[in-house]
């Protein structure tokens, strides 16, 4: 189905500042919602030069006073440190009544720098909770932000006109938009963003690195492995700023960790049988509670396990089966794999009935379906 294209966009011009991954993305979005507004970029000139072949800016602006002179939304796609020692010189070049917001994933430090030159009220917080482990413009996509939750952050905690209309455009590009306060954004991002990523890191080296046996035979790492540590890709430089930026409520998380595995280690110590039989129940209990909406998908979908051979054209046989049969796969994960055998294949579909339809294709064209 195409996108609609708005014939009154809300905005004539959105100017970026830094258009990597998350910023040409953001102008990819742009573009492929509102064709009519103009999306003006700065950056280094290598950086601008990729996002106009790629269409996600249609302007390169030669300086941040030429950026920003005509916008009436800045979007904030740099660094935590950046941004801080930017805003003052943007909010000198900003139109007076110009919206301007950031990417930032701390936001603490920025609104509180905020407040105090932007008077007016015309900025708003805000963190696209859509990151990926790539980095650069070549990595940006039109529908990073599709389905994903945006978090906004008002200066004083309140639904100003300018909180509205940056809501209602990002939604009008497919996000999710959540408003919290500056505080509770940070507590929250240090335990779902920032202790993750830590984690990966710290998983990685041991196994790689520290670990005696385990450097030596990483290949035989599995799924599970790879889940775990697949964010251990990103760039530290991204890193650097955001540890030091939320470094008070990311130390309160890590020490909750270091209990919690603290805890496993002296179960594991004694001499009778070792179980964490409550501790697995309670997270696979909290686990099945987070949404599966997360993923990017508005409804919860239904999921059908499909165990498929390891012979040529085992994949195409599977989808061109649902293809003719008109039933569309919203979501594919490879789950498990034994070479020389096959894998399981995880299909979500859009409802109940979409599965069974599904799974009913499957069974005729000889596929062996799991629970």
């Amino acid at each position: 189905m195409k996108t609609p294209i708005r014939t009154l966009p809300p905005f004539s011009q959105v100017t970026i500042i830094g258009v990597g991954v998350i910023g040409g993305s953001l102008g990819l979005a742009i573009k492929k919602h509102f064709r009519s507004v103009t999306v003006v970029g700065f950056d280094r000139r290598a950086v601008l030069k990729k996002a106009i072949n790629k269409g996600a800016i249609d302007r390169a602006a030669t300086s941040l006073r030429t950026a920003l002179e005509k916008a009436d939304v800045v979007f904030l796609a740099m660094p935590v440190s950046e941004i801080l020692k930017g805003l003052p010189l943007i909010a000198k070049y900003s139109p007076p009544d110009a919206i301007v917001s950031d990417v930032g994933s701390v936001k603490g430090s920025i609104v509180r720098c905020a407040r105090q030159l932007f008077p007016r009220g015309n900025f708003v917080g805000g963190h696209p909770m859509a990151g990926v482990e790539l980095s650069g413009v070549e990595a940006a996509h039109p529908l990073l932000y599709e389905n994903a939750v945006y978090v906004l952050t008002p200066m004083h905690g309140k639904t100003t006109p300018a909180v509205k209309r940056l809501a209602s455009f990002l939604e009008e590009l497919g996000a999710r938009v959540v408003l919290l306060d500056p505080r509770t954004h940070d507590e929250v991002a240090s335990v779902v963003s920032h202790l993750p990523q830590l984690t990966a890191v710290a998983l990685t080296n041991v196994a790689g690195g520290r670990h005696p046996s385990g450097r030596r035979h990483l290949r035989l790492a599995a799924g599970g492995f790879r889940d775990l540590t697949r964010i251990a890709s990103s760039k530290p430089e991204i890193w650097t700023d955001i540890l030091t930026q939320n470094r008070v409520e990311i130390d309160k998380s890590l020490k909750l960790m270091i209990r919690e595995l603290t805890l496993y280690r002296k179960l594991l110590s004694r001499r009778k049988e070792f179980s964490l039989g409550k501790e697995f129940n309670s997270a696979r209990r909290i686990r099945s509670n987070i949404p599966k909406t997360m993923k990017g998908f508005i409804h919860q979908l239904d999921e059908l396990y499909v165990f498929v051979k390891d012979q040529p054209g085992m994949i195409a046989r599977m989808t061109s089966s649902l293809a003719r049969a008109k039933v569309n796969i919203k979501d594919i994960e490879l789950m498990k794999v034994r070479e020389g055998r096959g894998g399981t294949f995880r299909l979500a579909f859009e409802s109940k009935e979409m599965s069974t339809r599904a799974a009913a294709v499957l069974n005729l064209a000889g596929f062996e379906i799991g629970d």
